[in-house]
């Protein structure tokens, strides 16, 4: 009796071991990477959107791993048989495990995948024909994950391919045959890498491609086989480099590119064929390089359809107008821009062009930018400006009580000249004598000396000769400003009166000269535009209504002091003979 207990035991025990080794085996082999963490043992975890028409069907998947040092052979790999309809997937760093390879045995059950997304991996390198059967693939994103190295056909024999997003890894060079047979792509992203190098004909294969930014890296050279094959580039962005000298022919294959940035590089020289092809180019920007000069006539003779072109931020201290005359007739659109904004111009008549420039474009920007251009003085312009400004200011308190009346509303004045050591070219312009072709800087210093000692005598009411150097040279808004300068006037004469002031010093001269108590802007640019002539009425009879008839106000060199009584020398002769005739008439009647 014993003995058979002891069987039914021992085979009860049997079957109930044998019931848990198969639920266990059961659960193992029913694991969806899809479930909750805590129902899954397997290595990968993903997040699945399901189609919602059949939840059998999982249409996008974000998947990390549970467990470091997974291998590439792993059966966990197996798994992604179950989200083989996805058609995006994205493979990330979620718990801190850093994935170190392209997963390509997970990739091979997914027939129908079209984005790829890898982020915050460790993946040093890109395996030959790391993206195995993927056939419909159209988006593959590898930001940050630290690649250092492309291996050849990393990227190959997908032909719906449209972008590839490589930015911030560790790329140092771009081999030849990394990209083949991607008939389809249209965008390529590099930025942020530390390349220094492309090989000759590295993207020759990419007979499409439309836009390719390769910005922030180390790129120290290009030469005219870089860009070989990209016949069809729309978009190129190489800021960020250490580029200095852009060679002849660089450019050359890329006959349809409408958009180049060179921002922010090491450029000191653009050599004459430096944009040789680039016909359609329409967006040319240099902003932040070490350019001083530019001087071949013929660098952007090519640049047919260009309307925006930014030197900002160089070190500039010259751009002849031969220089922009081949594309000069491009920036009068009012779609286009010329940006020449912090540079080290001198204050010189070199810079006059751009007088013809803001009086012909239809850009409002590109006028208030040459209104804005700033110019390096020189010794004696800086001191021909110290000297106007003291001027200014004897002026200004002469004028102190009638600033209400004679100063023009539309004008805005500021009062400070130097801007961090530099002038507006629109100020100093006519004093350096840019309205004339020849140097008076002497004569008008001697001028503005004798300006500055009359001024400094005079208060009260001034003349006609002090209103001219009353007003600012320098409105924000410049059209009145345009209209008086503009006129072929001397300097010298316009501006700093030298006859008139010479003439108020002269005692057997008339000083009584007539003014009015407020000006209109047409009268101010009179005053401005013609020397003093003492001979002439200043106030005609048929004198426009609005502008008030003066009062008589006379010029003193002192408010104290009166007017000195004229005396005609052959004033007593008259009064003699009447006495004569009165006295005789007396005696007659007295004695008749």
């Amino acid at each position: 009796m014993t003995f058979w207990r002891v069987i039914v035991l021992a085979f009860t025990t049997l079957i109930f071991v044998e019931a848990k080794y198969y639920q266990h085996h059961k659960r193992d082999t029913s694991t969806n990477i899809c479930d909750p963490s805590y129902n899954s043992t397997t290595y990968v975890q993903c997040y699945c959107v399901f189609d919602p028409r059949d939840r059998a069907i999982v249409r996008h998947a974000e998947c990390h791993l549970t467990k470091k040092d997974v291998s590439p052979d792993d059966k966990c790999w197996a798994s992604f048989s179950t989200i083989k309809n996805a058609t995006k997937l994205t493979l990330s760093n979620t718990r801190g495990i850093h994935l170190k390879y392209v997963p390509t045995n997970a990739l091979l059950y997914m027939q129908v995948l079209m984005e790829l997304n890898i982020k915050y991996g460790n993946i040093e390198n890109i395996d030959s024909f790391a993206f195995g059967n993927l056939t419909l693939l159209e988006e593959i994103s590898l930001s940050d994950n630290q690649i250092k190295t492309l291996s050849v056909n990393a990227f190959a024999h997908h032909r719906d391919l449209t972008s590839i997003a490589l930015d911030t890894n560790n790329l140092q060079e771009i081999n030849r045959n990394v990209f083949v047979d991607l008939p389809s792509l249209e965008k390529l992203f590099l930025t942020n890498n530390q390349i220094t190098t492309i090989h000759d004909k590295a993207f020759v294969h990419l007979l499409n491609l439309r836009e390719l930014e390769i910005d922030r890296n180390n790129l120290f050279s290009l030469n005219s086989e870089t860009f070989s094959g990209l016949k069809k580039l729309r978009k190129l962005d190489l800021s960020g480099n250490s580029l200095e000298v852009i060679g002849d022919n660089t450019f050359l294959p890329l006959t349809n590119l409408e958009s180049l940035n060179l921002d922010g590089n090491r450029i000191q020289m653009l050599d004459e064929k430096a944009f040789y092809g680039l016909g359609n180019l329409q967006v040319l920007s240099l902003v932040h390089n070490n350019l001083t000069k530019i001087d071949n006539p013929k660098t952007f003779e090519s640049l047919h359809s260009l309307s925006v072109l930014s030197l900002k931020s160089n070190k500039l201290i010259e751009l002849r107008a031969e220089i922009l005359a081949p594309i000069l007739n491009n920036f009068y659109s009012n779609t286009s821009n010329l940006d020449v904004e912090d540079n080290n111009f001198p204050c010189d008549c070199h810079l006059d062009w751009f007088m013809t420039l803001i009086n012909k474009t239809q850009n409002i920007n590109l006028k208030i930018a040459i209104e804005n251009l700033k110019c390096n003085p020189s010794d004696t312009l800086r001191n021909l400006w110290v000297a106007f400004a003291e001027s200014e200011k004897n002026t200004d308190q002469a004028f102190e009580d009638d600033a209400s009346q004679i100063q023009n509303p539309d004008i805005e004045y500021y009062e400070e000249g130097p801007l961090n050591g530099k002038f507006f070219y629109m100020d100093i312009r006519d004093l350096a004598n840019c309205t004339n072709n020849t140097d008076n800087l002497q004569l008008m210093a001697k001028a503005m000396k004798k300006e500055t000692i009359t001024s400094s005598t005079t208060s009260g009411i001034v003349t006609k000769a002090t209103i001219s150097s009353q007003t600012s040279p320098k409105p924000v808004s410049t059209t009145e400003y345009i209209e008086i300068t503009s006129k072929d006037v001397p300097v010298s004469s316009s501006l700093y009166p030298i006859e008139a002031q010479e003439s108020t010093n002269k005692p057997n001269k008339d000083n009584e000269t007539k003014m009015k108590e407020a000006f209109t802007t047409s009268r101010l640019a009179t005053v401005s535009a013609k020397p003093l002539n003492h001979d002439a009425n200043l106030f005609d009879k048929e004198m426009a209504s609005d502008e008030a008839r003066p009062e008589g106000a006379k010029a003193h060199r002192s408010v104290q002091e009166k007017d000195t009584p004229k005396y005609n020398a052959n004033s007593a002769q008259p009064n003699i003979s009447r006495m004569v005739v009165v006295i005789i008439m007396l005696t007659l009647r007295l004695c008749f």
